[in-house]
């Protein structure tokens, strides 16, 4: 019997899952959200999410901080938190098909 190759996982196919779950879940920390993205590495995700100069990229992030308890609930922290602000535009065709 034959086992399915796995498909490959882009980073842009990465960065549509983080925008769709930022979508219904706004100001998620990265342990949220790579609880269900599966990206691997959610830290590199997000960096490159913003970046105009990658095919795919171009998402508007909004950074927050939200206080959660830790040391046993008595004491708190700061961790970052994520929002979308935007999905990236599309560009404009330079060259009119004849």
């Amino acid at each position: 019997m034959l086992v399915p190759k796995p498909q490959d996982d882009t980073r842009p196919l990465q960065a549509v899952r983080v925008a769709d779950f930022l979508e219904k879940h706004p100001a998620s920390t990265q342990k949220e959200i790579d609880a269900v993205c599966d990206t691997g590495c959610i830290s590199k995700v997000l960096s490159d999410m913003e970046r105009i100069d990658l095919y795919g990229m171009g998402y508007g992030l909004a950074r927050g901080w939200r206080e959660v308890p830790c040391a046993g609930g008595t004491r708190t922290r700061k961790v970052r938190t994520y929002t979308l602000l935007h999905r990236p535009r599309a560009q404009p065709d330079l060259f009119m098909p004849s």
